[in-house]
């Protein structure tokens, strides 16, 4: 693992690949950090330099100078590939971390991101979402609303990478991050409604591949396939699993996906 400081902001990452190769960067949501790709990666580099960056105050020390948001989180994004003087990149995204990459593509332009995906973000909040996220930002009750999200993410899982990420990985983070990773989620829903329309919303829209297994709903997947009729720039993709997380349970085939994307 190697780590950068960023104008006081720590940020850790780990490398793979031959740095020559096109650099994909792989981002992860709030409350989770480069163990997340630890299969992905691998499969990504045999085609790309890849660089897991964690967010600012998800290093393995938590180090924090201050709160922060979403907004930060893109700027310490472009601060990163800045200091890496990375001229030709690409973003992956995975959950929450998609609000950070779309806002890096809006700042940015399609000049330096012509295309982009993004990973397992919901489109569309069901009532259930809001009471979570509302729960999850109660200073001394949010254990009990971060526990709804896992009991319903492992409910339909056996995958031991996967129960791992919500028994170990993700509870590792302490109950402040939570509650900003709530807070913050809650407030870019707020603005914009979904990430549909939030990715709408961009003047100079990069191509941009949804790739999702869950929900599984028709009335879902339909949405989706209705929006990109009307909307040539998105491209929904979905990969078959019981879970939320496609690049812990289906590596290879999110890797497929990533990798066609950008080649083509």
């Amino acid at each position: 693992m190697q780590s950068v400081d960023l104008n006081g902001v720590l940020m850790t990452y780990s490398e793979y690949g031959d740095p020559q190769a096109p650099t994909l960067l792989l981002l992860s949501g709030w409350c989770q950090d480069q163990r997340l790709f630890k299969t992905l990666a691998p499969e990504l580099a045999r085609d790309f330099h890849v660089i897991c960056p964690d967010w600012r105050g998800h290093d393995p020390q938590q180090t924090l100078n201050g709160d922060f948001g979403s907004n930060d989180l893109a700027d310490d994004l472009l601060a990163f590939i800045d200091a890496k003087q990375l001229t030709d990149v690409r973003l992956v995204s995975t959950s929450h971390g998609c609000w950070v990459n779309i806002e890096v593509c809006e700042r940015l332009g399609t000049g330096h991101l012509p295309r982009t995906v993004v990973i397992d973000w919901l489109m569309q909040p069901h009532p259930g979402f809001w009471q979570q996220l509302s729960e999850g930002q109660h200073p001394t009750g949010y254990a009990a609303g971060r526990q709804s999200f896992f009991d319903e993410w492992a409910a339909t899982t056996d995958n031991a990478d996967v129960l791992n990420h919500l028994q170990r990985e993700m509870p590792w983070f302490d109950g402040a991050m939570w509650r900003r990773a709530c807070r913050e989620i809650e407030a870019n829903y707020r603005r914009w409604g979904s990430p549909l329309e939030r990715m709408a919303a961009i003047a100079d829209k990069p191509q941009v591949r949804h790739i999702y297994s869950q929900p599984l709903s028709e009335d879902y997947r339909r949405m989706q396939l209705n929006f990109a009729a009307d909307h040539g720039w998105f491209d929904p993709h979905h990969i078959p699993g019981n879970t939320h997380f496609p690049s812990l349970e289906n590596p290879v085939a999110v890797a497929r996906a990533i990798r066609e994307f950008f080649q083509s």
